[in-house]
């Protein structure tokens, strides 16, 4: 049983959560991403006294929060110790991604492990409906014993704050053809536990900072390719704050003025390029049909001209926008993401000669961590939207 529930009574766990105290968010923070640590380690990577941080630490521990791992002799002054932990077993997080034809639903534990999946095709795209089958995917997964106590929804979009025109704040998914939704009051009244909604390729990066592939950076990028592209920074552990217009700006930069069109009319941009769309039209007009994305990577590794010619265009760009980024934030890692990623991955040595076309020195010292083509780590992203918003107390 979970012995936060057990102890608290009448309480949720979640409840439990929020009340911890702002000094000790720092140091659930620190567990939940490094894992178990001595006292003195931990007070010494917070700049705490181990005085202040026992005082913090007793009221979780004593909770069911924390909890002490087995016995070790710390590092720095060889004695014999506890370190603490989370109990990240015992609470279980619900994500939710949402691209314009289906529902992506995980459930994790409190370090973002994934322990349950589904997936299935969008009925209704009505938002109340949209809800009510994301409710009975969580339902389904929850007998599975993975009941959660939290949920983060991830989608592409971004929150328009009140003004106006608005009470409170509302939510864009152009994918969804959804404008002006209240969102957050729809998912707090058909959902049954708290929820939070996140843009989805914001979500998915800070995943990647805490859980993924730049665990333990404190400064890099992120770039999807998909039905939209989509970039995310981080610069000393912050994510750089980006508006929807400085968002779209990345999307249409040029890497090419005789490069093809996109759907805006500019040629050779980065959605022209390595958007879903584009590299879907482009494949389709030289084989006079029409063709899905695992298509295109099948046919260009059996050596068909046409989808060569697709990846080798897709990895270039993808290359000459890594290259791009680094060059102008510094970063030495850029996370890439997106269905159309794959397309570029297979035409591998193709991203290295965009790479060199745009940084002239080291472009082979840039890390380039490839994520799964799969939804499932976007719906991961909006579980650790979750933990970070119920858990960490970080917006």
């Amino acid at each position: 049983m979970n012995s936060a529930r057990t102890q608290a009574g009448s309480r949720s766990s979640i409840q439990q959560w929020a009340a911890v105290s702002r000094p000790a968010r720092p140091i659930v923070r620190e567990l939940l991403i490094n894992g178990p640590q001595t006292r003195t380690s931990l007070a010494k990577t917070l700049g705490l006294s181990t005085g202040s941080l026992t005082r913090l630490t007793k009221p979780l521990v004593q909770s069911g929060l924390l909890v002490e791992r087995d016995i070790v002799h710390d590092p720095v002054n060889g004695r014999p110790t506890r370190p603490l932990d989370i109990v990240a077993e015992d609470f279980h997080f619900l994500g939710i991604k949402l691209t314009s034809t289906h529902v992506y639903a995980v459930v994790t534990d409190l370090r973002a492990r994934v322990v349950a999946e589904a997936a299935e095709p969008i009925g209704d795209r009505q938002p109340e409906s949209v809800i009510a089958q994301a409710r009975n995917m969580m339902t389904r997964l929850s007998r599975e014993g993975a009941e959660p106590v939290a949920a983060g929804f991830a989608l592409g979009g971004h929150p328009q704050a009140p003004g106006e025109t608005a009470a409170a704040e509302v939510f864009d998914a152009p994918f969804l053809d959804w404008w002006g939704i209240p969102l957050q009051p729809l998912l707090d009244d058909r959902m049954g536990i708290p929820c939070v909604v996140s843009n989805d390729v914001s979500a998915l990066a800070h995943s990647q900072h805490w859980f993924g592939a730049a665990r333990g950076l404190s400064d890099f990028a992120l770039v999807t390719a998909g039905a939209g592209i989509g970039y995310s920074l981080f610069i000393r552990d912050h994510m750089v704050t980006a508006t929807e217009s400085n968002l779209r700006e990345f999307s249409h930069h040029i890497l090419d003025p005789g490069g093809p069109m996109c759907a805006e009319g500019h040629r050779g941009c980065v959605a022209s390029y390595l958007s879903t769309h584009s590299i879907l039209a482009s494949a389709a007009h030289g084989l006079r049909r029409q063709v899905s994305i695992e298509e295109i990577t099948r046919m260009a590794r059996e050596g068909d001209a046409v989808c060569l010619q697709v990846t080798r265009q897709a990895g270039w760009a993808l290359g000459a926008v890594i290259a791009t980024v680094v060059n102008i934030t510094m970063v030495k890692t850029v996370v890439v993401a997106g269905e159309s990623v794959e397309v570029a991955r297979t035409g591998k040595r193709h991203i290295e000669r965009g790479m060199g076309h745009r940084r002239h020195r080291d472009y082979r010292s840039i890390d380039i961590p490839m994520l799964s083509a799969d939804f499932t780590e976007w719906a991961r992203g909006g579980a650790v939207a979750a933990i970070r918003t119920f858990v960490a107390g970080t917006s």
